[in-house]
């Protein structure tokens, strides 16, 4: 065999496995809705489900704030997947925020692992607002990411000031601007005390918050602002003072 039968040869063989290798690609596009087929004149046809996610959709910027608004309202189930979804995808920062806000008003512990990526990996306002969408959900596992931004940086010097207003938004407590202070407020005031300590949870991944039995809503006593003692701090930290035990008592 020539070496030009030898190239033929290659050739054909690789027709052969290009030819059985297209297959794949050959499978259909995954449909669009039904928001997204519709012609402009049929608009009247469409369902008010499928009307805001148009609009949250290809409307303009207001009209993508105004139909997450009233989808935040209307807190319809079928809806919160579109919302996870068009988070995926929106490239305007500032709705990002507004479509975290409305997840995690939702309360749906679905919404966890979406805004648990983007407040590891995003550093700016949509990060931080990420860690204060899971802290109303009941995840305060990155809050201590949220207190390392009071550093001073000299890149993004406005950062350690978005970082203590968002501290204090999300906790209602006006500590000043230092990490020891927000440090000892997390220890002391964690969400989910237990649930939540390196030694109780052996894998990498925080455990998502408990849910209602049956549903994946969070159960409402783990959302927003912890009901915990403000007083009595050193006992709890077993830094009692001998001053304090060896006290007369009043006559």
């Amino acid at each position: 065999m020539n070496s030009q039968n030898v190239v033929s040869a290659l050739v054909a063989l690789t027709v052969l496995v290009l030819a059985g290798c297209d297959m794949p690609y050959d499978r259909e596009r995954p449909l669009v809705g039904q928001h997204l087929n519709t012609a402009p004149k049929d608009l009247a046809n469409l369902s008010e489900n499928d009307f805001l996610m148009r609009k949250a959709t290809l409307g303009s910027r207001t009209e993508r704030l105004e139909a997450i608004e009233v989808i935040e309202r209307s807190h319809d189930s079928a809806l919160f997947m579109f919302l996870i979804e068009r988070l995926k995808v929106e490239d305007d920062r500032f709705i990002q925020i507004r479509i975290m806000h409305a997840m995690s008003d939702y309360g749906d512990v679905r919404a966890v692992p979406v805004l648990r990526r983007i407040a590891r990996w995003d550093e700016s306002r949509v990060g931080m607002e990420a860690i204060a969408a899971l802290y109303d959900l009941g995840d305060d596992t990155l809050m201590p990411r949220l207190i390392d931004r009071l550093k001073p940086n000299p890149d993004f010097p406005e950062y350690a000031t978005m970082a203590h207003q968002t501290l204090m938004k999300m906790t209602g407590e006006n500590l000043p601007a230092t990490i020891r202070a927000w440090k000892v407020y997390y220890e002391t005031h964690r969400l989910a005390p237990w649930e939540s300590k390196a030694w109780y949870w052996p894998f990498e991944v925080a455990p998502l918050p408990k849910t209602v039995a049956g549903t994946d809503q969070i159960e409402p006593k783990l959302r927003g602002k912890p009901q915990m003692p403000d007083h009595d701090i050193r006992c709890r930290k077993n830094n009692v003072q001998f001053g304090e035990f060896w006290r007369n008592e009043a006559p």
